[in-house]
């Protein structure tokens, strides 16, 4: 028999393309794409799985939209839920602590962000007080607002009489009446002045040689302190402040010195760079034994960092390397700083572009060099996550995924583009996080949720070029939110009809909403169920998968006796895939054959799996029986998973672009090796 040539497809590693390249046959990506990906994640080997169940953790807060991941300094990991007014603490099977916030309002919640160091979290928006959530154990959770001192001042354009000048005292030691002697005023250099013992007539040749000077503005004062001694007093509107240095040196007596001593601090007038009249910070971060915080609402554009050693002390009276420092950044006007993100470089990112900084370390006597990188900028509120040494954020426009990666080859780091593929997917994204690859033989997991309360799910895997999006749907569910905590466990907040739920994700259940059960002795009449009432569930028991069954007050009974298992709701997964390409003719010639084809024939290649069922160009879908002779009687449906190629034959039905479907008929494990289509030009 002559054997049948067919299509190849054994990656999936591209996910579910935008529509507009399913004309690109020649793309690379066309060969690893699908027209529709639903609950399924792609293996960076090749193929694609079933994506985890969800297991329900309990009832939420009706009003909670927020999840942060909590890491205390004992190793424990918890799950932390902000609803407006409280927060709530997750542990890993249950609720600990209610604790309330009364200053979090509903509408602070979308740009709510947050940095934690050890058993301390900050919680910051732009118009709330910052707040500092402190762990002292699984049931020991408090709140306050954070004690900031010593908080720089700035000039916003009001009337002020807070202002101190500086004042420096010049003491002048073995000079003579030929002495001569310069001084040196923040590193500018003041002409030869002549040295007399008439003290006030030495403070007016001080003053004019210092007032001459391009770094000193009019309004400066020189006068005798007694002795041998002068002051200078850096007054005048544009002298303000305390960033004068002071020093003398004498040029033709060499046992005669001059010494300098700053005898009163300057402070600039102005008020507080945050407060309840201009506002709070938008975002922070704990990097380099500094607390930075950032995108002041009255000065968006700055960023600040603290006393080396001490997060919460901005004293600028600090004057050393390890002082703290107020950095207006020198952007474009409107752009808001809206995170730091500590990482191989210390990342600022604003709501125009994102930035790195050049130097490791922070010095109040160094300026940071910010160098700019791309011009996408970040939404408010959602937060920046790690993968693979880059940082993966959402565009401003809420509409692309984008990567901050160092590359050695431009030295630089460069903002790129992940989701393109994908794009339609990617919608006014609100939340995101990511979690680790479970095996080596999986990828990382990025968790999206929309403004529509839609979600998708990206295998991750960039050295390997796998980056794969896909769909994410549950019975009538609706995403809030998504994190992933200290013990690498998605987790997410979602509406379901029975409230708003915490749920996770756990690798190989097949079920939502999943509620585990264990009984002394076998039983087929399951009771409490009342948050499914007159809603379908599947269960699993014992290996075996039974259902659907409908609820009935709270009591669903099954077709046999079990022990162990997990109920739920199902959410079926289905893969489509591109139609079969019409090139015809030499590689590179461009010749197709547009007219309408049947794909008659597929060859599925599966591993372990309990359940299939495909359709035809979004026909009904048929039950593939996998089984030749049916399921074995003593074991249970679960561990009777087949490993072969199934092949299906006498598909019909032409098409302008036939598309072959793979899903299920009712729960079970699912994963597809490659699939061989065979079709009739």
């Amino acid at each position: 028999m002559v054997a049948r040539p067919g299509r190849l497809q054994s990656a999936f590693t591209a996910g579910e393309l935008d529509p507009l390249l399913h004309e690109r046959s020649q793309l690379k990506y066309f060969s690893t794409g699908a027209d529709h990906m639903e609950n399924v994640v792609s293996i960076p080997q090749g193929g694609f799985g079933l994506r985890g169940g969800l297991l329900d953790i309990g009832a939420v807060d009706p009003a909670a939209s927020r999840l942060f991941d909590f890491k205390a300094s004992d190793g424990s990991a918890y799950d932390l839920v902000f609803a407006p007014g409280k927060m709530e603490a997750w542990g890993n099977s249950g609720k600990l602590q209610d604790l309330a916030i009364p200053a979090l309002s509903e509408t602070m919640l979308p740009g709510l962000n947050d940095a934690q160091q050890r058993d301390t979290m900050i919680l910051l928006h732009a118009d709330l007080q910052p707040q500092r959530i402190k762990h002292a154990g699984p049931q020991a959770w408090s709140a306050d607002a954070v004690p900031l001192t010593g908080l720089p001042s700035y000039d916003y354009g009001a009337t002020y009489s807070n202002g101190v000048a500086a004042v420096w005292r010049l003491e002048f030691v073995g000079l003579d009446a030929n002495s001569i002697f310069t001084l040196t005023i923040s590193q500018e250099e003041t002409v030869s002045i002549g040295y007399t013992t008439a003290m006030g007539t030495l403070a007016s040749r001080v003053r004019t040689a210092v007032q001459d000077l391009p770094n000193v503005a009019p309004g400066i004062s020189v006068a005798s302190a007694g002795g041998s001694k002068i002051a200078v007093t850096f007054s005048g509107e544009n002298n303000a402040g305390d960033g004068w240095a002071v020093s003398g040196n004498v040029i033709n007596k060499a046992d005669a010195a001059i010494l300098a001593a700053k005898t009163t601090v300057g402070v600039a007038p102005g008020e507080p760079v945050i407060s309840s009249v201009r506002g709070w910070p938008r975002c922070g971060a704990f990097y380099n034994q500094r607390l930075l915080l950032g995108g002041f609402k009255g000065l968006p554009n700055a960023w600040m960092f603290s006393l080396q050693g001490d997060y919460f002390n901005f004293d600028e009276r600090f004057s050393a390397a390890n002082g703290p420092a107020l950095i207006p950044m020198d952007v474009d006007g409107g752009e808001v700083v809206e995170q730091i993100v500590p990482s191989r470089n210390l990342a600022i990112f604003t709501n125009g572009a994102e930035y790195w900084i050049a130097e490791r370390g922070l010095s109040r006597t160094e300026p940071p060099n910010h160098v700019q990188a791309g011009e996408r900028g970040v939404k408010n509120g959602v937060p920046i996550v790690a993968n693979e040494g880059a940082l993966n954020f959402v565009s401003s426009t809420g509409s692309v995924i984008g990567e901050f990666r160092y590359t050695d080859v431009e030295g630089n780091f460069v903002s790129r583009d992940i989701s393109l593929l994908g794009s339609h997917l990617i919608i006014d994204v609100k939340d995101q996080a990511m979690r680790r690859a479970e095996k080596s033989t999986s990828g990382n997991l990025n968790g999206i949720v929309l403004e529509d309360g839609q979600a998708r799910l990206a295998t991750l895997l960039r050295e390997q070029d796998v980056t794969a999006f896909s769909r994410m749907t549950s019975d009538s569910g609706h995403f809030k939110a998504v994190s992933v905590n200290g013990r690498n466990e998605m987790s997410w907040i979602v509406d379901r009809p029975a409230g708003r739920r915490l749920e996770r994700l756990v690798t190989g259940y097949l079920l939502d909403e999943a509620q585990e059960f264990t009984f002394s002795a076998p039983q087929s009449q399951i009771f409490g169920l009342a948050r499914f009432e007159n809603r379908e569930i599947w269960v699993v028991g014992d290996s075996n998968v039974m259902g659907p069954y409908l609820v009935q007050s709270g009591v669903v009974t099954l077709d046999f006796p079990v022990v162990a298992g997990y109920l739920g709701t199902w959410a079926p997964p289905k893969v489509t895939m591109l139609p079969p390409p019409r090139d015809i003719g030499p590689a590179g010639a461009n010749v197709v054959l547009k007219r309408r084809l049947r794909i008659h024939s597929a060859k599925i290649s599966v591993l372990d799996t309990t359940s299939l069922a495909i359709g035809i160009n979004d026909g009904p879908l048929k039950d593939v029986g996998l089984q030749r002779y049916g399921l074995q009687a003593d074991t249970a449906e679960l561990r009777q998973g087949v490993t072969e190629t199934i092949t299906v034959r006498g598909l019909t039905g032409f098409h302008d672009e036939p598309k072959l479907t793979l899903s299920q008929l009712r729960p079970g494990k699912l994963t597809v090796r490659s699939v061989t289509i065979e079709a009739a030009l």
